[in-house]
């Protein structure tokens, strides 16, 4: 590359020196810069200052990434691939009001962030800030005591602190706010299926984290199959009999337990064989009945999610590249409105 680059350069003195050469005679500059060898002269030169500005830009290529590019990816991998002990979360203008979790399947979520982002140069780190506000801020917490400070804006856009000067998009970025941290004005009322597809982050007893497309698919189910309203004492009863068929002293179903965050409360599914329930944010519980199959369903929307996840982990280990968004993170859920069951809900 080097010796290529020199003889080029040994071309354009000549070229030059041509040049000099031509209007040392006694021509007139107008009959020199005529000429068919001064033309094709500068052809020729023109032709040798475009094949070094293309192997300038392919020695550049060939040097790699930059040291700050460099130094970024290598601390958004450790985060990524860091073991967290806990999360703070709060308003990044408020931090007095911060919540601490403590939840390893919401950990994945954090780390995430890292493993997600994408640098963007639409914004700087002060135009993000003018443009959307203080919004959410994160701090993790790993298992060497390392700390990590991440700061959510709106559309998705987060800064770390270690690394002021960029901006990156992190797709779901802000699940984690939305998920433990109380409107500051309060939240509207909404029914109790609304509450489920709205919820940001669900987990489970296995430390699964699902996230905000898995709540509005088992919401939209849940609303679409045909159930009837139940309680816990006809499902006992459903279950004794099932076990006097079977010849067995009791009869325990399999059961799951998802909770949804949703804005600083928790919503809990329950799901049995052919029973379910949904316990609100005031700890009344809905139960219903539907069919095995409609259960199954509810059940493989949970199942399928974790088996997808644990797929791309396998085939794609690095950090996938998000499209960037300049609008804010929307739920697209089609629940339609249903009156609130807690009215007729039954305590356990």
């Amino acid at each position: 590359m080097k010796m290529n680059y020199r003889k080029i350069l040994g071309s354009v003195a000549l070229c030059v020196l041509a040049l000099c050469m031509l209007t040392g005679c006694k021509a007139s500059k107008k009959k020199v810069l005529s000429s068919t060898y001064y033309q094709e002269l500068q052809q020729e030169n023109e032709e040798l200052e475009e094949e070094i500005e293309r192997l300038k830009q392919e020695a550049e290529e060939e040097e790699g990434p930059s040291v700050d590019e460099t130094r970024a990816a290598d601390y958004l991998g450790k985060i990524a691939r860091d073991t967290l002990v806990k999360l703070e979360v709060g308003y990044a203008d408020n931090m007095e009001g911060s919540e601490f979790v403590e939840d390893e399947a919401a950990f994945s979520i954090a780390t995430a962030i890292a493993a997600r982002a994408d640098l963007t140069t639409k914004y700087t780190p002060e135009e993000i800030e003018e443009k959307y506000g203080p919004g959410y801020e994160y701090i993790l917490y790993d298992e060497d005591n390392a700390i990590y400070e991440i700061y959510v804006y709106e559309g998705d856009y987060v800064v770390f602190t270690d690394l002021p000067n960029n901006v990156y998009y992190a797709y779901n970025a802000s699940a984690l706010g939305e998920a433990f941290l109380h409107y500051t004005d309060g939240y509207p009322d909404s029914s109790l299926l609304h509450r489920l597809a709205d919820a940001p982050l669900i987990t489970d007893e296995d430390e699964n984290c699902y996230e905000n497309d898995t709540a509005v698919a088992a919401a939209n189910l849940i609303l679409k199959m045909d159930k009837t309203k139940s309680s816990k004492s006809k499902a006992e009863k459903y279950w004794q009999k099932h076990a006097k068929k079977k010849n067995l002293t009791t009869y325990e179903p399999d059961t799951v337990v998802y909770t949804f965050y949703h804005h600083g409360n928790t919503l809990i599914l329950t799901i049995y064989d052919k029973f379910y329930s949904i316990e609100n944010m005031n700890g009344n519980k809905t139960w219903y009945k539907a069919t095995k199959a409609d259960v199954k369903q509810l059940k493989a929307i949970f199942t399928d999610t974790v088996s997808e996840a644990d797929a791309e982990t396998e085939s794609d280990g690095d950090s996938t590249t998000e499209s960037e968004s300049d609008s804010t993170t929307s739920h697209s859920s089609e629940i339609l409105e249903e009156s609130d069951p807690t009215a007729s809900d039954e305590n356990e």
